[in-house]
């Protein structure tokens, strides 16, 4: 869907469930959200789709409504996929606290999408496949200068001039088991760092199973999932 028809479907429902300030503020949230990325710019806030049962259960008599809304809202993921190339929403507070956690230096992002992380990087190099075209969305517009590469590729050409490297959402079937068993058999000094669901929608299995994770509370505290994927950012070794 393309997201002017979405911020359209987002305001009927508004205006239908006016009277409910709930409802409004989450609408308000996803549409701040959306027209952020139109911009290419970070949205300041994450926003949380679901309502509560309890919630459900008192208003839906009134306004019925409201079901139709959560589906809609539940379609904000994809939305954003299609029409921006972006898998996941991080707000601005958690941008700041993210970059205080990078070691001092250069940063390499591989599987970067349309480089929305990675162009509020500096010193940053940036490289996707663009695999993903040929699915949910056909036209990329990075946000900055990306590099078209294999990331396992990108990684054993640039890892020694780097000391952050990102895995940004890989998708489960990919090569991030290769990439981590290059850097520990290099001795790699620097940080890997991953965003993904662990066990869940992004990477593989084999990474999973042997990847040594942390998660820095300063940053996972303000990398809040909005629907039903939970993402954080790992710290792996």
């Amino acid at each position: 869907m393309e997201w002017q028809k979405y911020l359209a479907r987002l305001r009927y429902y508004d205006r239908m469930c006016g009277n409910l300030p709930t409802v409004h503020q989450k609408i308000a949230q996803v549409q701040a959200v959306v027209k952020a990325y139109s911009r290419h710019e970070i949205p300041q806030e994450v926003p949380k789709l679901s309502f509560s049962a309890h919630y459900l259960e008192l208003h839906m008599t009134k306004h019925p409504e409201l079901f139709e809304l959560v589906s809609c809202l539940n379609d904000l993921r994809q939305v954003l996929i299609e029409n921006f190339g972006i898998w996941h929403i991080f707000s601005q507070a958690w941008l700041a606290s993210f970059k205080q956690q990078l070691k001092p230096g250069k940063t390499l992002v591989v599987m970067c999408g349309n480089a929305a992380l990675a162009a509020n990087l500096s010193n940053v190099i940036a490289v996707d496949d663009f695999d993903w075209q040929a699915q949910d969305n056909t036209h990329p517009h990075p946000w900055c200068d990306v590099k078209r590469a294999d990331a396992l590729v990108a990684v054993q050409k640039y890892y020694q001039q780097v000391d952050n490297i990102i895995l940004e959402w890989a998708p489960e079937t990919t090569c991030d088991r290769a990439i981590l068993d290059f850097l520990r058999a290099q001795k790699w000094p620097g940080d890997l760092i991953v965003i993904g669901e662990a066990k869940g929608a992004t990477n593989s299995p084999q990474f999973w199973q042997t990847a040594k994770l942390s998660r820095p509370p300063a940053v996972n505290a303000l990398h809040r999932p909005f629907d039903f994927i939970h993402d954080q950012v790992f710290w792996v070794k």
